[in-house]
């Protein structure tokens, strides 16, 4: 089994892991704050600040997220009809509860044609158009939108890849993330798509082939060259939604019996454990990222 070169270090004693909607990012504190308020000027100055176009996505996600938003969302729309922030908002979150996905696909499509170039807008339009059954044309074309204007969004980029998965099938999702991500800059976040789309294909397989399937050769070569042009690149940053990233590496990695990778992603996330992906192996996300640790340190005595 091949292992990274550089020792793992050894584990402070763990923190009880969580799931924080904000993923540890203070600024996404004080949004989610000012979301519970209902002071819309204080998200909208927010968002004159978050210009880069990951980060905007990260950031409408966390106030989609935000408890009651439905509840005076539309008031915000009528008081600023000539803003469109509020209805990027309303329709993200539409689409994460599946509800009222006419009223999102209408808010959606007055963005973009106000703003062709709000990366946001367009890749929630391919979320929309995935849930409402839109021919696969309409749906890389919206896409394409997005990587018109910032090539390598990975909201964008993980949206196209689970719509993939659903409906064309493993090979064109594998096509896709692999074209993806060697036209990518190394030290990008896009190596995740590599790790998402063997993740996919491992909760589409019948449970006596998943561990097989991941643990074979190529699938953890892939992994491993992934986690070295993106994460374990020196070129990397972490920005703003950083840990599913590493959450997701680290559950491919542990589930590939690469251990020994698998921890040092554990030692950088701490106590930030995120829903997905620990969500595909148990309904309690945490417990399932608690066991998953607890495995991996037990082969590699971290």
């Amino acid at each position: 089994m091949r292992l990274f070169s550089r020792t793992v270090t050894e584990l402070a004693p763990p923190v009880a892991p969580e799931i924080d909607p904000c993923m540890d990012d203070e600024p996404a504190r004080r949004l989610r704050e000012s979301m519970r308020r209902h002071d819309w000027i204080a998200v909208q100055s927010f968002f004159a600040w978050a210009t880069d176009p990951d980060d905007r996505a990260f950031y409408t996600d966390v106030c989609a997220a935000a408890p009651g938003v439905q509840h005076w969302i539309a008031e915000w729309c009528r008081a600023e009809p000539q803003s469109t922030l509020p209805l990027v908002i309303r329709s993200a979150h539409a689409l994460l509860l599946g509800e009222n996905l006419d009223v999102a696909e209408r808010s959606l499509t007055n963005v973009v044609s106000r703003d062709p170039d709000d990366t946001t807008a367009w890749a929630l339009l391919v979320d929309s158009a995935s849930d409402r059954g839109a021919p696969p044309k309409e749906v890389r074309w919206r896409f394409e939108q997005v990587v018109r204007t910032h090539p390598w969004h990975l909201p964008a980029h993980q949206r196209m890849l689970a719509y993939l998965a659903r409906h064309e099938g493993p090979e064109a999702m594998f096509d896709f993330v692999r074209a993806a991500v060697a036209t990518s800059p190394e030290g990008g976040p896009l190596g995740m798509l590599v790790a998402s789309a063997h993740i996919e294909r491992w909760m589409a397989l019948p449970r006596a082939k998943r561990r097989p399937y991941m643990t074979q050769a190529s699938v953890r070569d892939d992994l491993l060259n992934a986690a070295d042009r993106s994460i374990r690149h020196p070129g990397y940053r972490r920005r703003p939604g950083w840990p599913l990233i590493h959450n997701t590496f680290a559950f491919a990695l542990v589930m590939a019996g690469e251990f020994h990778a698998a921890m040092e992603q554990f030692e950088i996330i701490d106590r930030r454990v995120t829903r997905r992906p620990w969500n595909a192996y148990s309904s309690d996300p945490v417990g399932a990222f608690t066991e998953l640790r607890g495995w991996a340190g037990e082969w590699t005595g971290a």
